[in-house]
């Protein structure tokens, strides 16, 4: 069968599609990923030629202020900068509907719908036509990939790399109208421009794949696949210092890869705070920060090495734990490689979430970066360092990952769900 991949322009949203990817093309189907050019510095089209896949950009880059003009947006609207970082607990319908406000915002500026007849959404609307899969799989923000599945019968779903929020305010605060619903009303000259009717599938598509722990997923009534997170961080040259096992405990220090496109350094993580905790400790932190992240910042300790990037996988498997800001793929690869994790978390989407989920399995301490101060940083550092039992929850977080089927192993499913759901005869 044709699989359609259809991304949100970030790599953090690509990077966990690219083994199931892979592993539909190794079970014999085709297999492309649709998407725009790039957003800023992040070359979509290149990271996904160079992870041995079909590119087919459509649209144009998004620019890289992309964040800065949602803030503005966010400021007529009375948005919190934080809005997507909404928890169930202690939030109210208000809070929601700020949060599918913001969103909106993010969907209408990445997928205009002006021309019909040129554009972003023409294009992909256009490609899946010519080209004909029979399933599309598309990111939650991507919209328009799941009226483009609907105009040419290929069956669709859903690809979920964190919290379902967009399914939260569908069934819990939109009480599934399409009437009282921002991304169903924003979907309706969509849908006339194709004679299309709406159905609750737009949204959620006809199933979805979570990568998300079950643990840490929403109380939601939809169809779901679970499907384990393999982590791919691109390849690299393995550098000579990681070939030999390193003298003292090493911490890795990172803020992921979507934080460098969209925020640069003002991510509000305490990284100053971060990097003097290292110092007089006998240890040595791989701090992965390119020159903007560390613009402003003082002498490093000389314990620090930085590193503008090496592959976390390549990283991982020689630290004693890491630091980071809470984004399920760096959650990912720690768990996968059983490395306690001490998490301040940088809230732009569930962070918080990950957070709670690693000290719940006994991976590494809780902590509040509001108001941290180096000396309690370091105290934490120091017992996750010391005290086995984070390593033993470590090792619980890796057991709950390896509990989800892999890539190849739901390609099967993906089969019998396209078989069933699609209403083309294409190939």
């Amino acid at each position: 069968m044709r699989v359609m991949i259809a991304t949100f322009p970030s790599t953090s949203h690509l990077y966990p599609v690219i083994p199931l990817a892979w592993a539909l093309q190794s079970a014999g189907h085709e297999v492309c990923v649709v998407g725009h050019p790039g957003m800023g510095s992040d070359d979509m089209a290149a990271t996904v030629t160079g992870a041995g896949l079909i590119a087919v950009p459509v649209g144009d880059t998004v620019v890289a202020q992309q964040e800065d003009r949602t803030e503005e947006e966010g400021s007529r609207l009375d948005i919190p900068p934080d809005a997507f970082a909404l928890d169930v607990v202690g939030s109210g319908p208000g809070d929601w509907e700020q949060l599918q406000a913001r969103l909106m915002a993010i969907i209408g500026q990445c997928y205009p719908l002006g021309d019909p007849d040129k554009g972003m959404v023409a294009e992909l609307i256009g490609f899946t036509r010519s080209w004909r899969p029979d399933l599309v799989l598309w990111d939650p923000l991507c919209l328009p990939a799941a009226v483009a599945a609907r105009v040419t019968g290929a069956a669709h779903a859903r690809i979920l790399w964190g919290q379902d929020k967009m399914g939260w305010g569908w069934e819990k605060v939109s009480g599934r109208s399409a009437a009282r619903d921002p991304m169903a009303r924003w979907l309706t000259p969509l849908l006339e421009r194709h004679h299309l009717d709406f159905g609750e599938d737009l949204i959620l598509g006809q199933w979805s794949l979570d990568l998300v722990p079950q643990a840490a997923r929403l109380p939601l009534d939809t169809r779901t696949v679970p499907l384990r997170w393999v982590p791919y961080n691109e390849a690299a040259v393995l550098p000579d210092w990681l070939r030999e096992p390193p003298a003292r405990p090493r911490v890795c220090l990172t803020l992921g890869v979507s934080s460098r496109a969209l925020f640069g350094k003002d991510t509000g993580f305490p990284l100053e705070e971060t990097l003097e905790t290292a110092a007089g400790l006998d240890i040595e932190v791989v701090a992965t920060l390119n020159r903007a992240q560390l613009t402003g910042i003082g002498p490093l300790p000389e314990n620090v090495r930085a590193v503008d990037f090496v592959p976390l996988n390549q990283l991982l498997p020689s630290c004693a734990a890491i630091v980071h800001h809470g984004g399920w793929g760096t959650f990912s690869v720690a768990a996968t490689h059983g490395v306690p994790q001490v998490i301040l978390p940088v809230p732009t989407w569930d962070e918080r979430v990950a957070a709670r989920y690693a000290a719940l399995r006994g991976a590494g301490p809780l902590v509040d970066p509001q108001g941290l101060t180096p000396r309690e940083l370091r105290r934490q550092l120091v017992r996750v360092l010391d005290e086995p039992a984070f390593g033993e929850g470590a090792a619980r977080l890796k057991a709950d990952r390896l509990a989800a089927p892999s890539p190849p192993e739901i390609v099967p499913a993906l089969e019998r769900l396209t078989a069933h759901h699609r209403t083309a005869q294409n190939h």
